[in-house]
């Protein structure tokens, strides 16, 4: 793994260790669009950037996101509609891009499993509102991914 590769998992890691601790993922939106970029691994695939804090969604607020702003949504709504609807809309999940928009470009149900493990981990529990139980949410997860 190169050294660049290593820098993008770190970052990865993060931002799976900060929203669990803050329960809480932040993006970039202007009115009602969300910051995108085209995937630089998959043609034809757009990637939703999100990131674990209001400062690394900030820096990336330039060029043709110069006018959007750091929006915050809870760690269950990332999880029960951005998630399981982008997997739907077969859109990744950009984690932690830096101000040079490199990083990590993850399978949604991928981030929401590497989610579930991290707060299973730290022996924390989510109120889902769409499912009966974080277990159920992950039972879910898992099957989709088995499908594929």
């Amino acid at each position: 793994m190169t050294e660049h590769a290593v820098d993008i998992e770190k970052q990865y890691k993060t931002f799976i260790q900060r929203v669990v601790d803050t329960e809480r993922v932040w993006g970039l939106t202007k009115e009602d669009t969300w910051a995108t970029s085209s995937s630089s691994e998959f043609e034809d695939t757009e990637v939703i950037l999100f990131w674990s804090e209001e400062a690394g969604a900030k820096a990336c607020a330039a060029d043709e996101w110069a006018e959007y702003t750091p929006e915050s949504i809870s760690l269950v709504e990332f999880l029960e509609n951005w998630c399981v609807g982008m997997y739907g809309d077969e859109l990744l999940v950009g984690a932690n891009w830096d101000a040079n928009l490199i990083g990590k470009e993850a399978e949604p149900l991928v981030v929401a499993l590497d989610v579930v493990t991290q707060l299973k981990a730290e022996g924390k529990t989510l109120e889902f509102e769409q499912y009966d139980s974080q277990q159920e949410f992950e039972d879910q997860v898992i099957e989709a991914l088995e499908a594929e």
